[in-house]
């Protein structure tokens, strides 16, 4: 019987503070966000939808750097930023 119960106990402490804690932050928006098009998780780091192949990051044309579609102003160049300008 006293077995038993390390056993269970082993469970839940591995439970509360292994396992949930690394499976915590899996879709956390820090890493992970949604894309516009289909919803599905994608990495804040990537350029296109790897579902949908939604383009989420375009090239700045004044600086060459990669910034969000959806941004108005380059946070680089300060270059005012069109939809469907850039490439």
């Amino acid at each position: 019987m006293t077995l038993l119960f390390l056993v269970a106990i082993t469970i839940i402490v591995y439970y509360i503070f292994i396992y949930k804690e690394a499976y915590k932050n899996i879709f956390d928006n820090k890493y992970y966000k949604k894309c516009p098009n289909c919803s599905n998780p994608i990495e804040a780091s990537y350029n296109v939808c790897p579902v949908c192949k939604e383009t989420l990051k375009m090239k700045c044309d004044g600086c060459g750097n990669m910034v969000e579609k959806s941004w108005k102003y380059c946070p680089y160049c300060e270059l005012t930023l069109k939809k469907g300008d850039s490439k």
